[in-house]
């Protein structure tokens, strides 16, 4: 188990290489009794990868559950969870932010069994998230949005224990998905700039050229945007496959950075958004890094995280 955990509301205990989650019946407002419910938070920190942990209920209560959480936001309390027993299916993706919101149920309730040790893996990129349970991929969903990097834990509820084993926090680097027209001088500025400043942040990149394999090519290009942290648009020409990418990208809520040369005159729909312009010069070439480091900067450290 991850060495340090705290509460921020919940009884659990903690030995070296498991967690338990004290269940009980506990009184809410009024009068009501309901299965108590625990937010756990631990100190690993997480943009994307995989988490897993085995999960056993001592009794199934209805509601009981246990899900991993893989955003967490400390300031309003907002999070997003994957795991069992979720909004009353055995199966579930949902957030947080005052009120619940399911983005992905699966499985029937009547399913989940106690004492059964459940093996969860939960997979994360960009914004599509992949849950495995006991080797067999159950659902893959995307989120309407990229989640910034944060603390991981566990969101449980049930009148009984359940104990949690194994909890392990793989991370892998975040990418990012360039889309422009393959021919120069676009071709330079991927591998001179883009390529340059993106490896600064620790970030992967990649352009849908780069891309191998059997396969629809439109459906590798969903699929890489879908895995992406952010997506980086050059838009100077206007390419009908440029723009259904971006198209994509913004109906998808993913951060996306258009850069076009300074001369281009943007068509009406997308002139609205913000553009990095730059100049196709020595000079030009310093302030587009400089440009692009910002834009990248704040997409990564962007919290303003709403549902």
């Amino acid at each position: 188990m991850t060495s340090n955990w705290t509460s921020i509301f919940g009884e659990y205990t903690l030995k070296k290489d498991e967690l338990t989650f004290k269940g009980k019946v506990q009184e809410y407002d009024k009068g009501q009794k309901s299965a108590a419910i625990a937010n756990l938070i631990c100190d690993q920190y997480f943009g994307g990868g995989k988490i897993t942990a085995d999960i056993s209920f001592k009794k199934i209560n209805h509601p009981s559950a246990c899900e991993i959480i893989i955003y967490f936001e400390p300031q309003t309390k907002n999070f997003v969870s994957v795991g069992l027993g979720g909004a009353g299916s055995m199966y579930s993706l949902r957030s947080f932010a005052g009120n619940w919101t399911n983005h992905s149920l699966t499985g029937e309730y009547s399913n989940l069994k106690p004492n059964k040790v459940y093996k969860v893996e939960v997979e994360y990129k960009g914004s599509s998230v992949t849950l495995k349970v006991d080797g067999i991929t159950v659902f893959v969903s995307n989120l309407p949005y990229s989640l910034p990097i944060s603390q991981t834990g566990l969101w449980c509820q049930s009148e009984d224990d359940i104990l949690i084993k194994n909890f392990t926090v793989k991370k892998e680097t975040p990418k990012a998905f360039v889309v422009m027209q393959f021919s120069s001088p676009y071709n330079e500025l991927y591998e001179d700039v883009i390529k340059k400043v993106c490896k600064d942040f620790d970030l992967s990149v990649i352009r849908a050229d780069e891309t191998f394999g059997p396969g629809q090519i439109l459906a590798d290009i969903i699929k890489q945007i879908n895995e992406s942290r952010l997506i980086i648009a050059e838009i100077s020409q206007a390419n009908p496959n440029v723009f259904y990418e971006v198209g994509y990208s913004h109906a998808l809520n993913k951060p996306t950075i258009l850069i076009a040369e300074k001369t281009t005159k943007l068509p009406f729909d997308v002139s609205p958004f913000r553009t990095l312009f730059y100049e196709n010069t020595i000079a030009g070439k310093q302030k587009i890094e400089d440009g692009l480091r910002k834009h990248i900067g704040a997409a990564l450290s962007d919290r303003d995280w709403n549902v």
